[in-house]
């Protein structure tokens, strides 16, 4: 800084502190006489933060340019006169003792007078004021492409000497220049940091553990410059989320924009990973079931209950540090592993001491200390508390004798009748906090009623992150926002764009209006702010907004609304917030919002309005995703059902419940519906955007894959090929119009049974998609699944191994679990082909895992997983096991598909194949002869094997009968058949018949003896291998 500028703004800032503490005492003599004028009650409240301002601009002005100092200069000295005119007015209009009755009267009189005067006086030094704070707070341009810094707090501080450091720095928090001992906890940090990995510090709220880590976050960036330093909100699942997403936007993690990929599992594999050195802070762990919710979940919360927040923490390495704090000390216990955690307790005397004079401004030699002690143990020391009360002195100028008669006052004792819920706290340590809180919220509900009703509106949402854009409708709400974080009841952070409030201010506020009987209608105030911002078309580019907003409709959903007019903005920010759920894979919870949503909408609008018809989509389409049995798809398709009826054509919610039915419709078997649903999605789009639209031929695409699925080759074959006829002419990007050329051709091939063709047609969409997303995306992990099918099917099963386990590595933990399923599948198959039933076993084993937990074990889907893993433990000899599945099997299907399907069947087959290896023939042949009674065209395969089965009994009559069905049946079978009739003929005394037969048999140049006796082997059914639905694996999402 200018020395000539330093002394020159030193000086104006001596005589605006003299004049203005001069006009403060005046004005307090001037109240102490009874009512005064507004105006000057406006200049009482106002002086402290004045002065304020004014200290905290003489302390930052090294930080700004010469003509910016020049600038604040001459703005104190103008706050300088105007204060010196309000000196004058005020010694014409105060009363001193000795003033006579008259003197009085005139005085009075005077001050009516210059009450306009005083106005126009007032309404300067307010400008000034915001000029000064203005001036004071504008940024330094410095080049510092990788400090990231989300604050600008009221205590700033020029930027630290690592601005260029290579290391990322991710703390929304400036350093806070008052920051007062703790000096042991600190040590402790470093102290265990050198022989572990992890250290926790916990303690109860208020008690200062976060602003120890944030200091500990700058102390840590000093001594290692080029590290990186990661700060993590623990305290709700949807914030943790949002942490780990900035910090992969900031490293650039490939896939960190992607909206189906997981955040989590990116930036946990980075940090468990990477070479670089880092200090990640996990900051107020406090709810314990989000970090083991298997062992202490209690329900009722809306956060995805799956989520174990635990398993996204790094795994330990040198040169990695984890710091976590937390009110829970069993939270603090397990996270830190090896290491206990260091307690932190309430300050010391002498801490809580400079803490609070630091706050207030004031020199030690100008304070009573006994009035200061008196306080600091009335508020036990808590820096909250602490910090509270130097605020409230501050901006009402009154004493610290004041302020503790106050708290031990008869309007204090109006305090909160409820206590929070933690043992961790003693009794007076809340209350101590609550009375605090009450007085400053009284004062600001009497100086600016604006900012009280901001700081309800504030509490009703979630307290952390706080968008501005939230808050736009809000009247005042720059001033009341300056008036809140006067009293420290919110601080702004990410340079005022964001503000939070601390937990204690929050509770106070919700039960101080339920006492009020207020709360529901500041609750809805707060839904109709978070549902008027909430985007209502989602998409990739509505991501950043929708994860912003989550923790606030997380907190407003929860509430109980009686108005229709709440309701109904209830369902709507429910169906919205259920379709972004959908796309981030959280399908439990989108599912509870979705049927709130609908229940509203069924209670409040008629049955013909399409917000009914667009509700019931939604909840029937996470029906459907969610089904574990018969009766869930069953109650999906008439929520579709009903919802297709009830919208209108041509619409979104007509098209979209098109497309759904018809994928629901192709896994219940029902091939005439699926294929009517496929065409109504695919013309209602056409209808829509146009025959060429890019929604139009992503829905042809679709219906070409059901027709060619469903026995309808050419059919299919025949809409991919006007597909890419159509192609040229469509709206899509160029991009889109090649996959949709590709996908077309590769269909073509594929149901043309030409796999090489199709391989590298699949191979063209696996290159072309990573352009578009990335490695990771869901398309492109579907395309080289394919691709490895197409593989497979050629007989190069060893490729195809390493491609679908390659597919499984990248795919783990992605939230589209059916593509790692279809992997261990192709895998599983693979090793079938080679007749490698015990490496088989391992994928079935696996693939099985991945359905039960995904879908239960009584799902359509885990029930065809568990028939695979029988039919391997039928090769691999395992006749046991094969049994006691191939009975749950056939005992799931005949209750759920019936007794006569085609896979029921098939099941009892193979159970009859099981006992016929087992040597157990009369329990095999009932099973067969069951399959024949309800299958009208058996097939010779199982007609052989009955044969085995009586042959086996000695059972000629039935043989004889059954031999010659099977000759009948088919070629291939007519020697096993001739050699049946011929022995059982034989053994039952029709001996002329009996040389009938073998004249026959012998005219047909049958196989030698040897060869003979494999005909008494049974034949086991072949292995039933699916084709996959591609796209209809995961839920709707445009790819073009």
């Amino acid at each position: 800084m200018d020395p000539i500028c330093a002394i020159g703004l030193a000086s104006a800032v001596v005589t605006l502190i003299d004049v203005a503490t001069k006009v403060a005492k005046r004005v307090k003599e001037l109240s102490e006489t009874g009512d005064i004028p507004d105006v000057f009650r406006d200049i009482k409240t106002r002086l402290p933060l004045i002065l304020s301002v004014v200290a905290r601009t003489q302390n930052e002005t090294q930080n700004l340019s010469l003509e910016a100092q020049e600038s604040i200069e001459e703005v104190v000295r103008q706050c300088s006169e105007q204060a010196a005119q309000l000196h004058e007015i005020l010694k014409k209009v105060v009363v001193v003792q000795g003033d006579s009755r008259l003197k009085k009267t005139v005085k009075a009189g005077v001050s009516l007078v210059e009450e306009k005067r005083v106005q126009r006086i007032a309404a300067g030094l307010r400008d000034n004021v915001q000029l000064l704070t203005f001036l004071s707070v504008a940024p330094v341009e410095k080049k510092e492409p990788k400090l990231v810094s989300f604050s600008v707090r009221k205590n700033s501080v020029p930027l630290p000497s690592y601005a260029s450091a290579t290391g990322l720095f991710i703390v929304p928090f400036a350093r806070d220049v008052h920051f007062i001992g703790r000096s042991s906890s600190l040590q402790s940090i470093t102290k265990n940091f050198e022989s572990q990995n992890r250290v926790a510090i916990a303690g109860m709220g208020g008690v200062g553990k976060s602003q120890i880590a944030i200091e500990y976050c700058y102390r840590y960036k000093e001594a290692k410059p080029d590290a990186h330093v990661f700060w993590v909100y623990g305290g709700s699942i949807a914030r943790f989320y949002q942490a780990y997403k900035r910090i992969a936007q900031q490293l650039d993690l490939p896939g960190w924009d992607d909206p189906e990929g997981s955040i989590l599992e990116l930036v946990s594999s980075w940090l468990s990973s990477t070479q670089d050195v880092y200090l990640l802070v996990i900051d107020n762990a406090d709810n314990i079931e989000h970090w083991w919710p298997g062992k202490y979940k209690s329900g009722a919360s809306l956060d995805d209950p799956s989520k174990d927040l635990s398993k996204y923490l790094p795994s330990e390495r040198e040169d990695s540090y984890l710091l976590i704090t937390t009110r829970d000390n069993r939270v603090a216990s397990r996270l830190a592993r090896t290491g206990k955690p260091i307690p932190v307790q309430p300050m010391s005397e002498v801490e809580a001491s400079s803490l609070f004079l630091s706050k207030l401004g004031y020199e030690r030699s100008s304070i009573d200390e006994g009035e200061v002690h008196a306080l600091l143990k009335e508020l036990d020391h808590l820096p909250l508390a602490l910090s509270q009360a130097a605020a409230f002195i501050q901006e009402n100028g009154i004493s610290i004798a004041e302020y503790t008669a106050a708290l031990q006052g008869k309007e204090a004792e109006e305090f909160l009748q409820e206590e929070l819920d933690d043992a961790r706290r003693d009794e007076d340590s809340i209350n101590s906090v609550y009375r605090t809180l009450k007085l400053s919220y009284d004062q600001i509900k009497k100086q600016k009623p604006r900012a009280a009703e901001l700081l309800c509106l504030l509490a009703m949402l979630d307290r952390q992150s706080i968008p501005k854009t939230l808050l736009k409708h809000v009247l005042e709400v720059t001033t009341s926002l300056g008036v809140l974080q006067a009293f420290n009841l919110v601080t702004s952070r990410a340079g005022q764009k964001t503000f939070q409030m601390h937990r204690l201010v929050q509770s106070f506020v919700r039960i101080s209006l339920e006492r009020d009987h207020t709360a529901s209608a500041w609750q809805e105030n707060a839904l109709a702010c978070v549902s008027g911002d909430y985007p209502t078309e989602i998409g990739v580019g509505q991501w950043p907004e929708c994860d912003t907003l989550a923790p606030h409709v997380h907190i407003v959903t929860g509430y109980e609304y009686k108005t229709p007019e709440a309701r109904l903005n209830l369902a709507h920010l429910l169906c919205w917030a259920a379709d972004f759920d959908i796309e981030r894979g959280i399908y439990d919870q989108a599912l509870q919002r979705a049927k709130s949503s609908l229940e509203i909408f069924r209670e409040l609008v008629t049955e013909d309005d399409e917000r009914l018809a667009a509700a019931t989509w939604l909840y029937g389409r996470l029906r459907y995703y969610l089904a574990q049995c018969a009766n869930d798809t069953d109650e999906a398709t008439g929520l579709l059902e009903k919802a297709l009826s009830t919208a209108k054509y041509p619409s979104l919610t007509y098209g979209e419940t098109a497309f759904e039915l018809a994928h629901l419709y192709y896994y219940q078997g029902n091939k005439k519906r699926c294929l009517a649903m496929g065409k109504a999605s695919f013309l209602c789009w056409n209808d829509i955007e146009g025959p060429n639209a890019a929604r139009t031929l992503d829905n042809m695409h679709d219906y070409a894959l059901e027709l060619a699925l469903l026995g309808h080759e050419d059919e299919g074959i025949a809409m991919w090929q006007e597909i890419m006829e159509r192609c040229p002419g469509s709206d899509a990007s160029d991009n889109t119009k090649t996959v949709f050329t590709y996908r077309s051709m590769a269909g073509i091939a594929e149901f043309q049974d030409d796999a090489g063709m199709a391989e590298i047609f699949y191979a063209n969409l696996v290159g072309i998609s990573e352009t578009l997303y990335y490695p990771e995306h869901i398309h492109v992990l579907d395309y080289r699944l394919s691709h490895a099918e197409q593989i497979m099917r050629q007989g190069k099963l060893e490729e195809a191994t390493q491609l679908s386990k390659a597919i499984l590595t990248s795919s783990s933990g992605h939230s589209e679990w059916r593509i790692c399923a279809g992997c261990l599948q192709t895998v599983a198959e693979c090793c079938r082909l080679k007749a490698s039933y015990i490496d088989e076993l391992e994928y079935r084993l696996r693939t099985l895992e991945v359905h039960e937990k995904n879908l239960g074990r009584d799902h359509r889907d885990t029930v065809d997983v568990l028939h695979g893993l029988a039919d391997c433990y039928l090769n691999a000899e395992k006749y046991p096991e094969a049994e006691a599945l191939y009975q749950d099997i056939i005992s799931w299907r005949s209750t759920e598909i019936g007794s006569t399907h085609v896979d029921t069947l098939r099941a009892t087959e193979c159970l009859g194949v099981c006992h016929l290896y087992e040597g157990r023939n009369e329990e095999a042949e009932a099973a067969f002869i069951d399959v024949t009674e309800k299958d009208t065209s058996p097939a010779a395969r199982l007609v052989h094997n009955l044969c085995v089965a009586l042959h086996d009994q000695g059972k000629w009559e039935l043989l004889e009968i059954w031999s010659r069905k099977l000759y009948d049946s088919d070629d291939g079978y007519q020697f096993r058949a001739l050699w049946s009739r011929m022995q059982a003929l034989e053994q039952i005394g029709r001996t002329a018949e009996a040389s009938e037969v073998r004249m026959s048999f012998l005219a047909l140049d049958p196989p030698d003896a040897e060869a003979r006796q494999a005909w008494l082997v049974p034949e086991k059914p072949p292995t039933r291998v699916d084709r996959r639905f591609g796209r209809m694996i995961h839920p709707r999402t445009w790819s073009a």
